[in-house]
C-alpha cells in the first residue's frame, strides 16, 4: 500500500457546527494513521489555537502530528516543534496595513507568539479569542506596537461583509504582488504574503515529507480551500461547502460537516479497515 497524505480543514470540515470531531471521523483518522498514512491538520487558525486543537481532541496521541497553520503560512512538525516552512510578512506592510485600517474604520489585528495583538477591545477581538481559545494583548495603537513579522494579519467583521470587501479590493491593489487577500469566511479576511496558500503549502509538505502529489488528498468547505482542493491528487469539498468550492472539487460529499463526512472520504479514498 502506498503512503497517503490527508490535508483537511477543520472549522466547517472536519468540526461539526458544535466545534467538535464527530466519533465517525476520529475513528476513521485513527485508522487511517494506524494504516501508515499522514493527516495534515490544515487550517487558516493560527498555530498556537491548532496545537490546542491536536491536544483536545488527542490528535497528537495517535500519530497526527503535522499542521499547516495561518492559510498555509507555516507548516510545522507539532511533536518536535520543528518548522518545514515559514513565510511572513514584513513588518513595514504590517504597519502599512494596520495603519490603513485604522483610517477607514476597519478592525484588524495580528499574531504576536501565541497571542492574538489588536489594537481594539471590540466584539469582532473578543469573539475570535474566544473563539479559537487565545490569549490576547491589548495595545493603544496597533500600529505602533507591531515589532515582529507575523504570518498573517486578519480583518474582521460580524455584521459588514461589504466594508470587508470594500477594504480587500482597496489593499489588493496598494499591495498587489506583495500581499494577498481572501476569505476563509464572510467575516474573516485573511491578509497573507504573496503566493501563500494552503495549496502551496500542501506541496512544500509533500516534497518535503518526499509523498508524491498524486498521493495527496484535501477536504474543504470554504473559499481558502480552493488552492488546497485543486493542488492535491484528490481534491474533495464537504457537502456544505460554497458552491465555488464545490466546483474546484474532484469529488464532492454525500455527508456534510455534521454527518462525518471526512470518514465518507477515508473509506472512498484511503481503503482503511475501519
Amino acid at each position: 500500500m502506498e503512503k497517503k497524505a490527508l490535508f483537511l480543514d477543520m472549522d466547517g470540515t472536519t468540526l461539526n457546527d458544535q466545534v467538535e470531531i464527530p466519533k465517525e471521523n476520529l475513528e476513521a483518522m485513527k485508522a487511517a494513521l494506524k494504516a501508515g498514512h499522514e493527516i495534515v491538520v490544515t487550517t487558516g487558525r493560527p498555530t498556537a489555537s491548532t496545537r490546542k486543537l491536536l491536544e483536545q481532541w488527542g490528535l497528537d496521541k495517535i500519530g497526527c502530528r503535522y499542521v499547516i497553520s495561518f492559510n498555509g503560512g507555516m507548516v510545522l512538525d507539532a511533536i518536535s516543534g520543528d518548522i518545514i516552512y515559514e513565510k511572513t510578512i514584513p513588518v513595514e506592510w504590517m504597519k502599512l496595513v494596520a495603519h490603513e485600517a485604522k483610517q477607514r474604520g476597519v478592525y484588524v489585528h495580528t499574531y504576536e507568539g501565541n497571542h492574538v495583538l489588536s489594537g481594539q477591545d471590540c466584539e469582532e477581538y473578543r469573539s475570535y479569542v474566544k473563539r479559537l481559545r487565545m490569549e490576547g494583548r491589548l495595545v493603544s495603537d496597533l500600529e505602533e506596537s507591531i515589532e515582529k513579522e507575523a504570518c498573517k494579519l486578519l480583518a474582521v467583521d460580524l455584521k459588514d461583509h461589504e466594508k470587508l470587501e470594500d477594504f480587500r479590493k482597496a489593499m489588493q491593489d496598494k499591495f498587489e504582488g506583495k500581499l494577498d487577500l481572501f476569505f476563509s469566511n464572510r467575516q474573516y479576511l485573511e491578509i497573507v504574503p504573496c503566493g501563500v496558500s494552503k495549496g502551496s503549502a500542501l506541496e512544500a509538505f509533500c516534497a518535503k515529507i518526499g509523498i508524491p502529489i498524486a498521493n495527496s488528498l484535501s477536504a474543504g468547505d470554504e473559499n481558502n480551500d480552493i488552492s488546497m482542493i485543486k493542488s492535491a491528487g484528490i481534491g474533495c469539498a464537504v457537502a456544505n461547502a460554497r458552491p465555488e468550492v464545490k466546483a474546484a472539487a474532484d469529488y464532492v460529499t454525500e455527508r456534510d460537516n455534521n454527518q462525518a463526512a471526512i470518514a465518507e472520504i477515508i473509506k472512498k479514498f484511503m481503503m482503511v479497515d475501519m
